[in-house]
């Protein structure tokens, strides 16, 4: 056998320094919806001030959980939280966490972050068992569908045209 202390569980194939492109692109998705989060946010920050700091990025995690797996939802929930706390919250440009209405504002953000991660996980699980459940009773009726080498499948069509030749007599 190889070395397996460099490949992750279930991964023999594949080393712990190589990701995969998906992967990739599930995290780019990640960091780039929290980027664009900030992006749209940024220029009604005149209006809206501190209000509404962390609205934008539950559309980010949003998609990040619709197009990437728990991980990069995590690192958008993460992201999205440090940067609203930072751009948005009095003190500006300062990771406060002491006023209490800071700690609701980001116990809601939390709150609601996880359970969009936690449904879009939940329905995105259910959606692959009814695909491989769906695949399997295919399968299971293609294995029980008479075929047309079957001897009964013949017999039939051989008393068809028995039937057909009487009615032509």
């Amino acid at each position: 056998m190889g070395d397996d202390s460099k490949h992750g569980p279930g991964q023999l194939g594949r080393p712990w320094t190589q990701l995969s492109p998906e992967l990739g692109k599930e995290y780019g998705v990640a960091v780039g919806a929290t980027f664009l989060a900030l992006a749209l946010r940024l220029p009604l920050d005149p209006y809206l001030g501190e209000r509404l700091a962390y609205a934008a990025f539950l559309v980010a995690i949003a998609v990040t959980t619709w197009y990437g797996g728990i991980g990069p939802s995590l690192v958008a929930v993460l992201l999205g939280g440090l940067i609203a706390n930072w751009v948005f919250v009095h003190p500006r440009y300062a990771l406060s966490f002491t006023d209490l209405e800071d700690q609701a504002g980001i116990a809601v953000y939390l709150t609601v972050s996880f359970a969009l991660v936690g449904f879009a996980q939940t329905w995105r699980w259910a959606w692959k068992k009814t695909e491989e459940m769906t695949q399997e009773l295919r399968m299971e009726m293609d294995r029980h569908r008479p075929s047309d080498d079957e001897p009964g499948h013949v017999e039939s069509a051989q008393s068809t045209s028995a039937s057909e030749r009487k009615g032509r007599l």
